[in-house]
């Protein structure tokens, strides 16, 4: 049997572990999170998306099972420098409380995703005073949704830990688990998304050494190649890369580097270089396959169940075609080895939804004329690519 041979038949494996996973799930009354959305930009960033009951009926009507709220703790109130916790830091929750049970009251599964912008979370990483009150913070939101559904609501722990540098793994790996053992002490049943470092990716869920334990399930985002699904994102490191020098790049790779044209004051020979790699790697159907693959067997390998809690294109990078192939052959992928998926995100710049009545920020967001009432629609030719298909 050839590599590719074992490969499939690691899968198959793989797959039938998944669906007695499921089946135990099932008896633990835990969520299955087959398919989903991410509701970004809603209780993050500058709140700029909001998310209303419609928004929430068209999702299920659509036929995602869940979403995942992204939540940014200092837009909600928290305050990490504070010497004692203040019930007044947390009245801003109650909007997070609203959000839970909207989702819920649509029989729609839940991802609580704590989502701290990029300086909290370095500061999270590296100072033992923030991690303290980090464990604290988890601790009164596993104490103040203990109550809520165990069959519907799941907790991920921290979006994209970065610990790129040596012994980043191992530090992670203690951090999480008193985090662990925080929420454990009030939510001893509900179902924990670990991540792995290196921003939540396949290479850096590889680098851990998992723990197979009780209501636990491993995540990673995929995001790969950069160059594709990043292409004119409107923020560093981008802007300044070969992501933000050009246009008419196209998936899966193939062609010249005569398709490409290059944007004002673009870096030609950066340029060139970055399209001969993407096209020399062979970014296509089979290469997402070899890269799901990895994931898959190290699941195997330990024992563990994985989702994908992130994963999409720029909604204004590539053209239409090109995103939904490569949306198409992710998710395809991941339903051969039974990984469940969330895809970000809903309605902004990678959005699969688009607000019918509203306006366009600089960076391509289309944000709702009425905020009270964001009348949005799918895109769907993505929700095909998803293997979603929706009554007329």
């Amino acid at each position: 049997m050839n590599h590719f041979g074992k490969k499939i038949g690691r899968w198959l494996v793989l797959t039938l572990m998944l669906a007695i996973w499921s089946v135990t799930a099932l008896a633990e009354q835990l969520p299955v999170l087959a398919r989903g959305v991410n509701l970004s930009h809603w209780l993050q960033y500058d709140g700029r998306q909001p998310v209303t009951l419609d928004d929430i009926s068209l999702i299920r009507k659509a036929g995602f099972d869940h979403v995942r709220i992204p939540v940014d703790p200092v837009y909600l109130g928290w305050n990490p420098d504070a010497i004692f916790i203040r019930k007044s830091q947390f009245e801003l929750l109650d909007r997070l409380d609203q959000a839970i049970s909207l989702a819920l009251a649509a029989d729609l599964e839940v991802i609580l995703d704590v989502h701290p912008q990029e300086t909290v979370r370095n500061r999270i990483e590296t100072d033992p005073v923030m991690q303290q009150a980090f464990l604290s913070f988890w601790q009164l939101l596993a104490m103040r949704y203990a109550h809520f559904p165990v069959a519907k609501l799941a907790f991920e722990l921290l979006n994209e830990p970065q610990y790129y540098r040596a012994g980043g793994a191992k530090q992670w790996d203690q951090l999480q688990t008193k985090i662990v053992a925080s929420i454990r002490r009030y939510a001893p049943r509900h179902l924990l998304l670990l991540s792995g470092i290196q921003g939540g990716s396949i290479a850096g869920l590889l680098s851990m050494t998992p723990s197979p334990a009780v209501n636990v399930r491993y995540v990673f985002h995929f995001y790969e190649p950069h160059l594709f699904t990043h292409l004119n994102a409107p923020w560093e490191p981008f802007i300044s890369g070969p992501e933000g020098m050009m246009t008419g790049l196209t998936y899966p790779a193939k062609g010249t580097l005569d398709q490409i044209r290059l944007l004002p004051n673009a870096n030609q020979s950066l340029v060139n270089e970055a399209v001969r790699n993407y096209l020399n790697e062979d970014w296509g159907t089979w290469r997402i396959n070899q890269e799901i693959s990895k994931v898959a067997i190290w699941a195997e390998t330990y024992g563990v169940a994985l989702s994908c809690t992130e994963f999409g294109v720029l909604r204004r990078g590539p053209d239409e075609l090109s995103r939904q192939r490569w949306l198409n052959d992710i998710r395809s992928a991941m339903a051969t080895v039974g990984i469940g998926w969330t895809i970000w995100d809903y309605a902004d710049v990678f959005g699969i939804a688009t607000a019918v009545d509203g306006w366009v920020t600089d960076d391509g967001a289309v944000i709702p004329k009425d905020p009270l009432n964001p009348y949005r629609q799918f895109d769907h030719s993505v929700l095909t690519a998803l293997g979603i298909t929706v009554e007329p």
